[in-house]
């Protein structure tokens, strides 16, 4: 099969680890690099034989381009997918899809407008361990979920003078919820949907969030204890419980493994794949190449109900970015 060639936004750590695994997996294939800061693109395109335009319209203008990775601060995602969309180039948008609900609304609204493809890479809902589990408790392996718990921490604090500053900065919609608590939010979001009831907490300075935690109510009892940190390195250990047993993953955002326990805590089985970025691309690409107007892994309501969610906490926690991101 003829591989499928990527316009890859962003020259920054997300954009070189997606990169890699295209080329290493022999079925994508980088064929050109944008970003704000030519030198960096340049760097980047060089590195793998791609073209380096001056803008990003010159890039959307190519007809080798197949599809759009976006991989550029939060703030910057939501005008780079819009001027996809309207090249009528499919393209692929790093988590966190765009800094608030109403412009992935916007967004989705365009795309179905334009018939072009619009998906958001949150890799973990592609990752084939994950996908087992899902369906696993969908057909009821372990009863009606009465819990899930999950978090995402990461010790920027620390390694802050070896970062990236778009972490700590709120122009660039910073902080802990949109850059690593979409992780927690969105896995709940795929095993329980839209929670009735929203609470979150954070730790507020400098104009960005640099811990959240999170809990989630269904109408049915379902809870979800969920949270977020900069600020240091905690268990990634995910929990699914139900009333007939449970589910147990070392790292629920990319596992190789994921461990079902029946109602007496007694091992069942064992689910094992490998991990990787790779698993979205493909899926994108497949999704482009037969004409679907929306990847089944994560769909446009997906991401645009994870949005409101963060939107909620973000209420809740009294975070606002300024207005300059926030607009539409």
């Amino acid at each position: 099969m003829k591989k499928f060639r990527w316009c890859v936004v962003g020259a920054g750590m997300m954009a070189k680890v997606a990169c890699r695994a295209m080329k290493k997996s022999g079925r994508h294939e980088v064929v050109s690099v944008y970003s704000r800061t030519f030198a960096h693109a340049k760097k980047l395109a060089d590195k793998y034989g791609a073209a380096c335009p001056r803008t990003l319209a010159q890039a959307l203008a190519d007809g080798n381009v197949d599809g759009v990775y976006v991989a550029t601060p939060h703030s910057a995602h939501y005008a780079a997918a819009i001027e996809c969309v309207e090249a009528g180039k499919p393209v692929l948008v790093e988590k966190a899809f765009t800094v608030n609900a109403a412009q992935a609304e916007r967004v989705f609204a365009l795309a179905k407008e334009k018939n072009v493809l619009v998906c958001e890479a949150m890799w973990t809902r592609f990752q084939p361990v994950v996908l087992g589990v899902a369906e696993a408790v969908a057909r009821g392996e372990i009863g009606k979920i009465t819990r899930f718990k999950g978090g995402f921490s990461t010790p920027a604090t620390w390694i802050r003078p070896f970062l990236s500053d778009r972490l700590f900065r709120p122009e660039y919609a910073g902080g802990a919820l949109l850059d690593v608590g979409v992780y927690p939010v969105s896995f709940a979001h795929m095993l329980l949907g839209v929670p009735e009831k929203i609470e979150c907490r954070a730790e507020l300075a400098d104009g960005i969030d640099y811990e959240d935690d999170i809990k989630l109510t269904y109408a049915d009892g379902a809870v979800c204890d969920l949270s977020c940190t900069l600020k240091g390195l905690r268990s990634f250990k995910g929990v699914i419980e139900g009333e007939k047993g449970r589910v147990e993953m070392p790292n629920y955002t990319r596992p190789k493994k994921a461990v079902f326990y029946d109602g007496d805590g007694r091992k069942k089985r064992t689910v094992k794949g490998k991990k990787g970025y790779v698993y979205e691309f493909d899926a994108f690409a497949d999704s482009v190449r037969r004409g679907e107007g929306e990847c089944r892994f994560m769909t446009p309501s997906d991401t645009v109900e994870v949005m409101k969610i963060m939107d909620d906490c973000r209420k809740l926690s009294g975070l606002e970015y300024p207005e300059k991101c926030e607009k539409t």
